[in-house]
């Protein structure tokens, strides 16, 4: 049955995309992104987006809630960090590398976590291996550097743990 659950959300998530792509309620280009999407859906047996059904649960669905509200409040404020450097006349950016502990169950809320981290601006997640993630900044932040990049690093990932683990 987890098989199916991923072939059905996949297919739903995809066929989402293909009706927001192409803006279109003709019944002609509705049956063919559903065939499209099943097909794509069947092919892959769903690996792109797992079983979505447990996020019915209210718990995970407000944490999942929680996650993408949080997220959008982080890039809003780095993009807004990112544009008053640009604008500035002599672009203060002082770039590292700091290494940070990862260390979640789920390989795709790890995955999460660092395209989260590389989505928002002036981060880029540039390897994980084992329980450990390299973040490089565009602008190291002030103070001590690895305590704030593990804050980061763990506010995605604590959100994140109420969903998959």
């Amino acid at each position: 049955m987890n098989r199916y659950a991923s072939v059905i959300t996949t297919t739903v998530v995809l066929f989402c995309i293909w009706i927001f792509l192409t803006l279109s309620f003709h019944p002609q280009e509705l049956v063919l992104g559903l065939g499209v999407s099943l097909i794509i859906a069947i092919v892959t047996q769903g690996v792109f987006t797992g079983n979505w059904f447990r996020l019915l649960k209210p718990a995970r669905l407000a944490a999942g809630i929680g996650y993408v509200l949080y997220f959008l409040g982080k890039m809003f404020m780095a993009n807004i960090d990112v544009l008053l450097r640009v604008l500035r006349p002599v672009v203060p950016v002082k770039p590292g590398i700091v290494k940070a502990s990862l260390v979640m169950n789920s390989e795709r809320a790890r995955n999460i976590v660092a395209n989260s981290i590389t989505l928002t601006p002036g981060t880029l997640t540039v390897e994980m291996n084992g329980t450990s993630i390299f973040v490089h900044w565009i602008s190291l932040p002030e103070g001590d550097i690895h305590l704030e990049t593990q804050a980061m690093v763990d506010g995605f990932a604590d959100r994140l743990k109420g969903i998959f683990e």
